[in-house]
């Protein structure tokens, strides 16, 4: 957080792409938070909740004007009316906001009014967040999460729409961009291929891995907020449990407290940190086999490398080699399998759905 602020307060566009449920969009959003703090004006968005140009526009437009205190309200008024129409003294501020910061403001605080082309709004919208910040004389941190959804043709042509977002942000010298993705070689596709609208528009930001050592600390100060004594036989069994993975960690860690609770105890020993980890399945039991079920969808050979990679097999063994990538793309696609650092071997993404397979489906 302290290096990503650093480097956004200094005008410098960032990307951070790693695997779902790392923490990427958490250390995103906080980052976002302590520079709101700074007095810096803020816009966060995600293409998981805005799925087509048209959403995607009235969101920039109205995250934008928020940072304006009596703008705030209005935009909170028109998302909580029925018709989403206002009138009156509201209509009047809308009229004399849209003189000053242009056809957006419409989209933004009038979205029940007939649209346009959904590509033209998104443009407007995308020229705004600089709109406001020259007129206010603010710096503005523009937070685009899961970025790569551009190239999926919801928002129109990947090829144009990629083109429209590099331009808008060329001229907005004010606004400067925080970009994650969760599908880590389209994001670098995006940024790193010479022929992609945004080649080199920002530097990768690698999110450092947590030490075990961090892990100890951060844990024990979670349980002792809760007048919980936890040994170190239970902190060992808890981080070699998760891998350093920090969804799967904390899971470990949250059943382990519950066992802890239902024991009427204070003191985590090695004990209760099984009885967490075992916890920790049995809760993501039925997520662990919805996501092999998506797995079968993708074929045999997604579902042979998937299985391999869980035993600690090479995926590529009986296989053909251009199935077996084909698969691992599939599984990469789906954020289901990574390759740390890119250079190191395939692995599950998960520690948990790992012992699932390894428990659930023998090897061949």
């Amino acid at each position: 957080m302290d290096e990503l602020s650093s480097q956004l307060a200094d005008g410098l566009h960032q990307i951070v792409a790693a695997p779902r449920r790392t923490g990427k969009s958490t250390v995103c959003e906080a980052t976002v938070a302590a520079l709101r703090r700074q007095d810096l004006y803020t816009v966060s968005v995600s293409l998981f909740r805005d799925t087509n140009a048209a959403a995607l526009a009235e969101t920039i437009a109205q995250e934008t004007l928020v940072n304006r205190s009596p703008l705030k309200r209005l935009v909170e008024r028109v998302r909580q009316l029925p018709s989403r129409a206002l009138a009156g003294r509201s209509l009047t501020t809308v009229l004399r906001v849209k003189s000053e910061l242009g056809d957006a403001v419409e989209i933004a605080l009038e979205p029940t009014r007939k649209r346009q082309d959904p590509l033209h709004e998104l443009a407007l919208a995308l020229e705004l967040p600089q709109r406001i910040a020259e007129r206010d004389d603010r710096q503005l941190i523009l937070f685009i999460d899961e970025l790569q959804q551009l190239t999926s043709g919801a928002y129109g042509d990947p090829d144009q729409v990629t083109q429209q977002l590099r331009e808008a942000l060329h001229d907005s010298p004010r606004v400067t961009c925080l970009f994650a993705g969760s599908v880590e070689h389209l994001m670098r596709d995006m940024f790193s291929n010479e022929r992609r609208a945004l080649y080199q528009f920002g530097g990768f930001h690698e999110m450092s891995p947590i030490t075990e050592d961090e892990w100890r600390g951060g844990l024990r100060a979670r349980f002792d907020q809760d007048g919980c004594e936890v040994d170190e036989e239970a902190l060992e069994l808890i981080v070699a449990a998760g891998e350093g993975h920090p969804r799967s960690t904390m899971l470990i860690a949250q059943q382990t407290h519950h066992a802890s609770v239902e024991e009427g105890t204070r003191h985590i020993d090695g004990t209760l940190a099984e009885r967490g980890h075992r916890g920790a399945l049995a809760a993501d039991a039925g997520r662990h086999a919805d996501l092999m079920d998506r797995i079968r969808t993708m074929g045999r050979a997604a579902v042979e490398v998937a299985v391999r990679l869980a035993h600690d097999r090479s995926p590529y063994e009986n296989l053909e080699k251009k199935a077996a990538n084909r698969a691992l793309n599939a599984l990469a696609d789906a954020s289901i399998v990574v390759r740390p650092g890119r250079r190191g071997s395939w692995t599950l993404a998960d520690p948990l759905f790992t012992a699932y397979v390894r428990r659930e489906i023998h090897a061949d």
